[in-house]
């Protein structure tokens, strides 16, 4: 695949990398071409003699790159200051694309991911054998999708994931919006958080046929599944469902006590969100 890359680096944040952190890292946003529309991303490299392993960041359902309360932006920090590299991307519609989210389908954000991992192997400073993933939420199963693609990524790290063939946790989105998307080839979808966008009959009819969980059979790399006790999104049991169903020689489930579905992250007087980060960084840590 021919990729275009637009690129723009900010030397201030390479400065502050290097006072802030025992590794120095450079910061750099880039627009990747996945021959449809571009793709925002951000690639942190962390600045050590030898290639370094690095980690692509898939954000969950109607978020951005640097995801709730800045998880994926501090996340890529703390891996940056272990010597690991990684790129996290805005999926269509969402963050900075420069496209609407009735082009975002499981298809089109595993394409993305794909266009995205890419890139980061290309990158001289990254040892393409020492890949890793996060899926956040429906990241965790556009993840386990693109694992189906990339057995070889060496380790996933799932957030809160979903974990289901066919509509599992998305049953109350069909329930109150399919036969509307049928009609129109699109519906409203309403969030608490931000405004509502468009989703099309694709991501419908992709998310029914979907296998990703039984798929996940043929994944070999390490995995591990972080949830919370009080999440009502996606059951803490999800976590289990998925290490049981993987081919992982090296799986396990973490389950983090009073956590919601985002980590508590927005509550300033919680501190599941920094056990979440610290888990996560100490698992690519050793498994990358």
């Amino acid at each position: 695949m021919k990729m275009n890359v637009t690129k723009q680096c900010f030397g201030f944040a390479i400065v502050m990398w290097c006072m802030s952190f025992a590794v120095c890292a450079q910061s750099e946003s880039v627009m990747l071409d996945n021959g449809e529309y571009q793709i925002p991303a951000v690639v942190l490299m962390p600045d050590t003699a030898i290639a370094s392993p690095a980690v692509l960041l898939l954000h969950g359902s109607a978020s951005h790159k640097n995801e709730v309360g800045d998880l994926y932006l501090r996340l890529a920090e703390l891996l940056a200051n272990k010597g690991i590299a990684s790129i996290r991307i805005d999926f269509a519609g969402t963050g900075d694309s420069p496209v609407d989210y009735t082009h975002y389908t499981l298809k089109s954000a595993v394409r993305d991911a794909t266009v995205a991992l890419a890139y980061l192997k290309q990158q001289a400073g990254v040892d393409a054998k020492r890949i890793g993933v996060v899926g956040f939420s429906q990241g965790g199963l556009i993840a386990q999708l693109l694992l189906a693609q990339q057995p070889d990524i060496k380790s996933f790290v799932a957030w809160s994931s979903v974990a289901s063939d066919g509509i599992g946790p998305f049953a109350e989105m069909f329930e109150t919006l399919y036969m509307t998307a049928k009609k129109q080839g699109n519906v409203l979808q309403h969030y608490g958080w931000r405004s509502p966008l468009l989703i099309s009959l694709d991501w419908f009819e992709q998310v029914k046929v979907n296998t990703s969980l039984t798929d996940m059979q043929r994944y070999k790399g390490s995995l591990l599944a972080i949830a919370g006790t009080n999440d009502t999104v996606v059951p803490p049991v999800a976590a289990s469902r998925l290490i049981n169903a993987a081919g992982s020689d090296v799986a396990r489930a973490v389950i983090i006590k009073g956590a919601d579905h985002i980590f508590n992250v927005l509550d300033n007087n919680a501190n599941q969100d920094e056990q979440l980060l610290d888990i996560t960084t100490e698992w690519f840590e050793e498994a990358l």
